[in-house]
């Protein structure tokens, strides 16, 4: 049974009540995070990416070297076209999306598809940032990765906290406990399809738009 809106058609015009249904939404979306469990499996998701992070600095360097050869083997020839950029904003977009829808849902495999994808991308992105640091310093690592990194890693984090939310309450049912796994699932697709999508989408033309740019900055100073 569904909670009574606190907008009345009858009591205002339909512009304002639209208004009143597109702020109602936004607010449940906004109550859903604020749960203490989603908090806990957040802290929990940034943890793990920053021990995967830095494992991967300190040893993902000669890994990530074959495979930034390997991309530039195959994104090479597609940069003479001039489409390199949309194709880029699509690979990325498509590929997070994607990805993050993959681990809330998956979550239901008790999290694990989730605790993997989160450790195997900080160990990446550390380890590229350890390869790119030793050719061109760190002025030139920040400049690759913060100005999307600000927006696309959190909710990529906000994404495996509803994984490792369902995954335990998977756990729950597993066990003959209580579970909310439906309840936590309809949840994540709310908050992926208001607040993950369009900060994947932004973090996208950032990175091959923005990020660019900074990069050269960098590199002529």
């Amino acid at each position: 049974m569904h909670s009574p809106s606190r907008c009345d058609l009858g009591e205002i015009d339909k512009v304002r009540y639209n208004d009143c249904l597109a702020l109602e939404r936004i607010m449940q979306v906004t109550q859903i995070i604020r749960q203490k469990v989603l908090i806990r499996n957040l802290i929990l998701a940034a943890g793990i990416f920053f021990i995967s992070l830095v494992l991967g600095m300190l040893f993902g360097q000669d890994t990530i070297e074959g495979l930034m050869g390997q991309l530039g083997a195959i994104l090479g020839p597609l940069a003479s076209t001039g489409k390199l950029t949309i194709l880029l904003f699509l690979i990325i977009f498509i590929n997070n999306a994607i990805k993050t829808l993959g681990i809330i849902f998956l979550g239901i495999l008790l999290g694990l598809p989730t605790l993997l994808f989160i450790g195997l991308n900080g160990f990446i992105l550390g380890g590229l940032g350890s390869a790119l640091e030793s050719v061109n310093g760190w002025r030139y690592v920040i400049a690759s990765f913060v100005p999307h990194g600000v927006i696309e890693i959190p909710v990529i984090l906000l994404a495996a906290a509803f994984g490792f939310t369902v995954g335990m309450e998977s756990l729950k049912w597993l066990i003959r406990r209580e579970s909310q796994v439906k309840l936590q699932l309809s949840n994540g697709l709310k908050v992926y399809v208001r607040w993950i999508l369009p900060g994947l989408a932004i973090a996208a033309i950032i990175e091959v738009l923005v990020t660019p740019l900074l990069m050269g900055l960098v590199n002529a100073g």
